[in-house]
């Protein structure tokens, strides 16, 4: 289990709503964290996507 902490927060409401609509969360916690584990995937992503940029060669990606 992931130790969890109690934070008071002041968050646009209806923003809150879009977020938790968008991702189906059932709860305001549950949005918050899948919204900043969708932050960190996209950050991850984005540097894998530079580190690896302009390095494919041709060929890489032809069907057998």
């Amino acid at each position: 289990m992931v130790a969890k902490t109690l934070t008071s927060l002041r968050l646009d409401d209806r923003l809150v709503r879009r977020a938790q609509k968008a991702l189906g969360a059932k709860s305001r916690t549950q949005t918050i964290e899948m919204s900043l584990e969708a932050v960190v995937e996209t950050e991850k992503h984005r540097k894998l996507v530079k580190r690896y940029s302009g390095k494919a060669r041709s060929g890489d990606f032809a069907r057998s």
